[in-house]
């Protein structure tokens, strides 16, 4: 019975997980926020990242105003990208924004402007205040210029 409702949890999860973390190779704002994660099978760091995604509440309902592309460094394919619709292929994304190490995060506002690029993993309070500001720019709370201004004042810089 306990292999049983493990398997059921591990499938539920992994439904979940490709729900949140999309594997499309058509890459939209659809009027949302735009996250690129570049990863590696062999990146721990990208799995923790993950599960920061599925277990943090708070991460997990502002998922809800991005659309969260996860783009494999070991698998070489093509991506139709925003709104040119221009074909790119997983080598020429990682050189476009120098994505070395893994994970490797960009994130756009709805109209594609790339607000901030971490390479590296980002602990929950500080993804969760990166996502609030794409949010916020959104909603009109925040505007580009306030960027340096806002991570200071949440203790990020």
């Amino acid at each position: 019975m306990k292999k049983l409702l493990l398997v059921i949890a591990l499938f539920v999860s992994s439904v979940f997980a490709e729900d949140l973390l999309k594997t499309d190779t058509r890459l939209v704002a659809e009027g949302k926020g735009v996250m690129f994660i570049f990863e590696s099978k062999s990146c721990p760091y990208c799995e923790i990242l993950k599960t920061d995604f599925k277990e943090n509440k708070q991460m997990n309902e502002l998922a809800k105003e991005f659309n969260i592309y996860l783009i494999s460094q070991d698998k070489e394919q093509d991506y139709i990208v925003g709104k040119t619709k221009k074909k790119e292929s997983t080598t020429t994304l990682r050189m476009a924004f120098r994505a070395k190490a893994t994970p490797n995060i960009v994130m756009f506002d709805k109209n594609w402007n790339r607000i901030f690029q971490l390479p590296g993993y980002a602990h929950p309070p500080q993804m969760i205040t990166f996502m609030k500001f794409i949010k916020g720019l959104h909603e009109g709370t925040y505007t580009t210029k306030d960027w340096q201004k806002y991570l200071k004042d949440n203790g990020v810089s």
